[in-house]
């Protein structure tokens, strides 16, 4: 009887539709009736004929009811992009489904009824949405019949949603069947994700081991008749894919630290966000909770969401929001709270009021200072002789005034031999002692020195000779060598320490003109002294010029003296200005000096110097 009333409910469908100007389909008669329980999830398929290929079912197969009237739709442009008609059971005109439709989606050629109620039942058409004129003819006819839910014991234990575990052996169960034996079990269509399983015939799909791909839409269909009809019955389960369930708490992942610097009067945003492991029955707790003292409670905040969800866990962030925060708020504790089925997971975090700018200012300027200071301690290191120079030139009085001292320096150095090769140094003590002293000390900087050969008449008592001069001059400069260590003018250097111990404003100067061992026979006195006195250390070519350092060292050591040849250009303030031995230098050699041309030095010395008796 219930047969009977579709056919009836077609007859009359087919004047609403031409009114519609919908021409019949090819099909002489509905494709096939469908049958449904109310409330559960449904889908269609628009089985349009297609020559080349088919949407559902393979090349090789065809449907019962294909043939050659399916030649009407070989024209279609596309034959995924579908329009559908409802033509409802109480005899309505059909109406296009639209994407508006409640509970229903509609997903190219399928039609996916997310409940399916009484008002869905109905004749159904579909057809190519882009068509030709002569493809009118191109739908399909299907009825839907939506049965009302049964309170039997075995229907009420349906499951459309399947769990697979992977990578062990499961099976898929049609909805409805799952209680039938294998005898009574029907023939089978499957599809999942809308395409055919063509070697799936029988209840259920047997999986020998499950994947990732296993996962999606399966619909199943099999044909139930009466004494007088049949219907094809369609059901739908959601098949995903599952690892095994956790045996571990939540894991906390914000807050990390216990404390958190805040600025009083100032809004702030606190995260509990946790990561979860996957439990089929899947039952998150996360909270925030605030202690004060010895009272605890929770916070209301708006609901968690999930931040990220993956096959193994999922993480999921909940957040207070303080308006602004108060002192009573730095005595609190918040605890963010996450629970499973395992157990649960804290983590506390105390609010802590933040540092001053004014500290921070403190602090940078603090280091700043410090840097400065040693900075300027470096450079006063580095510069103090110029520094000294600097203040000499345009501070310090003339110490020579009234000392009844003729000399500035009495120089001392290893007499040379004309037994001695001449060419085996054209730079030696006698050439620094009669050339370089004189030019650089007399001649430019205006010092007086006291030369042997020049200052001291012959004929005298040598050792009288040298205690006289000596007490006459305020400083003392003695060019060290291995022939002045191991010969006779060591005497000089050994008088000078000892009128030095008697005569404070008398100073010693010593050059270290090159690398000596001392001798066994050196008097004691002389060793302590080239221990303590200053040195000065001569570096051959490099030490040549007026601006060098060892000019500025000996400098240093003399005493201090008003000199009208003094300006600035003869301060060496800037170590980095100095001669280089490669560029061509002149300098008018005043008394025989050293002249640099052309890389070569040129040294004249004392011309008709009177020779010493000794």
């Amino acid at each position: 009887m219930l047969y009977l009333g579709w056919i009836f409910l077609w007859l009359v469908a087919q004047g609403r539709i031409r009114g519609l100007n919908t021409p019949d389909c090819f099909t002489e008669k509905p494709l096939r009736t469908y049958s449904a329980r109310c409330g559960e999830e449904f889908v269609l398929f628009c089985d349009l004929p297609e020559p080349q290929k088919s949407h559902f079912y393979h090349g090789s197969q065809l449907s019962p009811t294909r043939g050659s009237e399916y030649l009407p739709c070989s024209g279609s442009e596309n034959l995924s992009d579908v329009q559908w008609y409802l033509q409802p059971k109480n005899g309505d005109p059909a109406v296009e489904i639209t994407q508006n439709a409640p509970q229903v989606i509609q997903e190219k050629s399928t039609l996916h009824f997310l409940t399916t109620g009484i008002n869905h039942a109905g004749l159904y058409i579909c057809r190519p949405r882009m068509r030709s004129p002569q493809e009118n003819a191109c739908c399909v006819r299907m009825i839907l019949e939506v049965k009302p839910q049964t309170n039997m014991s075995c229907e009420s234990a349906i499951s459309h949603e399947q769990h697979l575990l992977l990578g062990s052996m499961s099976a898929i169960y049609c909805p409805g069947l799952s209680h039938q034996s294998d005898a009574q079990s029907p023939e089978m269509t499957w599809y999942q994700n809308g395409k055919l399983l063509c070697e799936e015939r029988s209840n259920p799909i047997e999986v020998d081991e499950v994947y990732d791909y296993h996962q999606g839409t399966y619909v199943c269909d099999y044909t139930q008749t009466d004494n007088s009809s049949s219907w094809t019955v369609r059901a739908v389960v959601q098949v995903k894919t599952i690892v095994k369930n956790t045996n571990l708490k939540p894991d906390i992942l914000d807050p990390i630290k216990d404390t958190l610097e805040v600025e009083l009067g100032k809004p702030l945003t606190l995260n509990c966000t946790a990561r979860f492991g996957f439990e089929i029955n899947f039952n998150p707790v996360i909270k925030w909770y605030i202690r004060d003292s010895d009272q605890e409670w929770e916070i209301e905040t708006p609901k968690g969401r999930s931040v990220k969800s993956t096959l193994k866990d999922e993480v999921i962030e909940r957040v207070v929001l303080l308006e602004k925060v108060t002192e009573s708020d730095l005595h609190k504790k918040f605890i963010c709270f996450a629970q499973n089925s395992i157990g649960n997971t804290t983590q506390s975090i105390q609010l802590k009021k933040k540092t001053g700018v004014v500290f921070l200012y403190l602090l940078l300027g603090t280091v700043t200072g410090l840097a400065g200071m040693l900075t300027t301690g470096a450079l006063f290191y580095m510069y103090w002789i110029e520094i000294v120079l600097l203040y000499r030139t345009y501070q310090s009085k003339d110490e020579t005034l009234g000392d009844q001292k003729e000399f500035d320096a009495f120089v001392s150095y290893a007499k040379w031999s004309p037994f001695e090769s001449e060419a085996s140094s054209s730079l030696s003590e006698e050439t620094l002692a009669l050339n370089l002293l004189p030019d650089v000390l007399e001649n430019k900087y205006g010092y007086t020195l006291c030369l042997l050969e020049r200052d001291v008449a012959p004929g005298g008592v040598y050792t009288e000779d040298i205690v006289s001069v000596i007490k006459k001059s305020r400083r003392g400069i003695f060019i060290l060598s291995p022939n002045y260590v191991s010969g006779p003018s060591i005497f000089e250097l050994q008088a000078a320490v000892n009128l030095a111990l008697e005569d404070q404003t008398l100073k010693l100067i010593l050059i270290k003109f090159s690398s000596f061992q001392e001798p066994e026979s050196l008097p004691h006195l002389v060793r302590r002294a080239l221990r303590v006195l200053p040195n000065v250390t001569w570096k051959g070519l490099k030490s040549v010029p007026p601006n060098s350092r060892f000019w500025t060292q000996i400098r240093y050591h003399m005493p201090v003296k008003s000199s009208r040849g003094v300006t600035w250009n003869h301060l060496r303030i800037m170590p980095w200005i100095f001669f280089s031995g490669k560029d061509a230098v002149r300098q008018n050699p005043l008394g025989g000096a050293p002249s640099l041309e052309d890389g070569k030095m040129h040294v004249n010395r004392f011309p008709c110097l009177p020779s010493c008796p000794w």
